[in-house]
C-alpha cells in the first residue's frame, strides 16, 4: 500500500477541507456547523459514527479481523477568540474567516482535515487495516475540557485503545519536517486564582491602609526568585501572570486584588508540585507580612498533563514514517511550553504527538500559534495525513505491547490523580445528557 502517494491524491480533498473550516470557525462548545461538516463526510465515506453530547464525535474503522489491536487517531475542531488580520507575514491569505472576531488561529482546522483526509485513505483500503480506528474529534480543546466528557462516555460503553496518535500543526517547526520526539513533548500547568483581601484608603494616608497591591509585588518578585531558588536548574519551568484586578480610581488604595496566572513544566513531580507548595508558602507569608489576607479560587493542576510520548511507540512511529517520508524529514523538536489535551489520552493509551512544521517565510507561515497572522502552510497537510495513516497500519501488524504502561485504575481515579475536584468529575459525566447548544 502506498500510504504516499495516496496522500497525494487526497491532497486536493484535505485542502478544501481546512479552507471551508477556515471560512467558518466556531468557538468551543458552539461547532455546530464543524460537527456537520465531519457527519457528512464520514457518511459520504461509510464509517459509523456516534455524536457524545458535549464531547465530540466518535468514528469506527473495523478492518477484516476486529479482535486485533486498536488504534485511537485524534484531532481537535474548535476556532478562537481572535480577529484575524486578512495577511499573514507575507501578505494576503490563501481564506480568512467570514466569522468575525473568531479565527483558526492554532491549526485545529488543518488537525480535523488532515484526519477526514485519512479516514478517507482507511476507508478505501480496510483489507490493510488488521484490527480497529478509532476517529476522535474532540471539542472544546482550547480549555473547555470536552474530552473529558468524552472519555467518560468511552467508558460507559466500553470503547479503549491501544494505542493513540495526534498531531499539532506547529509554527516554530520548517515545513516539510515531523518532530517525532520520546519523552516530554508538550507541559503540564500550574494555574493560580487568587484574591488578596487587605485594608483599603485614601492615596495621601497609605499607613492607614494594608495595600493587596503592595502585597502582589512583594509576591510576585518572590515567586520570581522561586525559579531559580527552588526548583533545579535541570527541570523546565516557565512562570507568568496573565491578569491583575484591583481598584478603580487612581487615589484610592483598594481593598482587594485579584491575580491570576500560571507556571508550565514538564515534570509534574519535580518541577510543578514544588512550584506549587512554594507559591502558597510565599503567598501566606507574604500576605501575612503585609498585614493581608487570600481566597485561593484555584491553585494547582487540573488541567492538561504532561504530553509524553511513550517510548517504544515514537520510535515505531519514526520508522514508519522515515520509509514515507525519508530520513531527513524526521527530526527531534525541543519541547512546546504551551500545553494540550491529547496529554489525557496518552495518559491512558500510550501513545506518539506528532509536531507537523508549517513555517514557510515564503508563503508568510510562522507566526506565533493564538495570534492574527498565524497562518499554515498546507502543503504540510498531507504530512500529517500520511503520518496518522502509517502508524495506524504498522502498530496493527507490529508485535508491539502497551499494556503494561497503559492507566489501569478508574477514569475517575485519574480526573482526581490529575487534580480535579470531586465537583468536577461529577460534572464531567452529568453532561452526557445535558443539553447540548451545538446539537440543538
Amino acid at each position: 500500500m502506498d500510504i504516499r502517494t495516496l496522500a497525494q491524491q487526497a491532497e486536493e480533498y484535505v485542502i478544501g477541507l481546512r479552507r471551508d473550516l477556515h471560512r467558518h470557525p466556531e468557538l468551543s462548545g458552539e461547532e455546530k456547523r464543524t460537527l456537520g461538516v465531519i457527519e457528512r463526510e464520514l457518511t459520504a465515506m461509510g464509517i459509523p459514527y456516534t455524536v457524545v453530547p458535549n464531547g465530540g464525535i466518535l468514528g469506527f474503522l473495523d478492518g477484516a479481523d476486529p479482535s486485533g489491536k486498536t488504534v485511537l487517531l485524534r484531532a481537535d475542531c474548535d476556532a478562537l477568540p481572535i480577529r484575524e488580520n486578512p495577511e499573514n507575514l507575507a501578505g494576503p491569505r490563501c481564506c480568512v474567516s467570514e466569522n468575525d472576531g473568531v479565527m483558526h488561529a492554532c491549526g485545529h482546522d488543518g488537525h480535523t482535515a488532515m484526519l477526514l483526509g485519512a479516514a478517507k485513505i482507511l476507508s478505501q483500503h480496510r483489507e490493510a487495516i488488521h484490527g480497529r480506528v478509532i476517529l476522535l474529534f474532540e471539542r472544546g480543546e482550547e480549555g473547555r475540557g470536552n474530552l473529558f466528557t468524552l472519555l467518560a462516555y468511552m467508558e460507559q460503553q466500553g470503547i479503549t485503545a491501544d494505542t493513540c496518535w495526534g498531531a499539532h500543526l506547529y509554527a516554530d517547526l520548517e515545513s516539510g519536517r515531523v518532530s517525532l520526539r520520546p519523552g516530554p513533548v508538550m507541559a503540564t500547568g500550574v494555574a493560580f486564582d487568587i484574591t488578596i483581601h487587605g485594608t483599603g484608603g485614601h492615596g495621601s494616608r497609605p499607613d492607614q491602609a494594608n495595600s493587596p497591591i503592595d502585597c502582589f509585588v512583594a509576591i510576585y518578585q518572590a515567586l520570581q526568585a522561586a525559579r531559580m531558588t527552588k526548583i533545579s536548574p535541570f527541570e523546565q519551568l516557565t512562570f507568568s501572570v496573565g491578569t491583575v484586578s484591583a481598584g478603580s480610581v487612581g487615589n484610592v488604595i483598594p481593598s482587594e486584588l485579584r491575580v491570576k496566572g500560571g507556571a508550565r513544566v514538564l515534570d509534574r513531580e519535580k518541577a510543578g508540585k514544588p512550584f506549587a507548595e512554594e507559591l502558597r508558602r510565599k503567598v501566606d507569608g507574604l500576605a501575612a507580612a503585609y498585614g493581608c489576607t487570600v481566597t485561593y479560587h484555584r491553585l494547582g493542576g487540573g488541567g492538561p498533563l504532561v504530553v509524553y510520548n511513550d517510548p517504544a511507540c515514537t520510535e515505531l512511529a519514526q520508522k514508519l514514517l522515515a520509509e514515507q517520508l525519508g530520513e531527513e524529514a524526521i527530526v527531534q523538536a525541543d519541547p512546546w511550553m504551551g500545553s494540550e489535551s491529547f496529554s489525557l489520552l496518552q495518559r491512558l493509551y500510550p501513545g506518539v504527538f506528532a509536531l507537523i512544521g508549517i513555517r514557510n517565510p515564503e508563503k508568510g507561515t510562522g507566526a506565533a500559534h493564538h495570534n492574527e497572522y498565524f497562518d499554515i502552510d498546507e502543503d504540510a497537510l498531507k504530512l500529517g495525513v500520511i503520518g496518522a495513516v502509517a502508524y495506524a497500519l504498522g502498530f496493527l501488524e507490529h508485535p508491539i505491547e502497551t499494556d503494561s504502561r497503559k492507566w489501569h485504575g478508574t477514569l475517575r481515579e485519574l480526573y482526581a490523580d490529575k487534580g480535579d475536584t470531586p465537583a468536577m468529575i461529577e460534572r464531567y459525566y452529568e453532561l452526557l445528557t445535558a443539553p447540548d447548544p451545538a446539537l440543538s
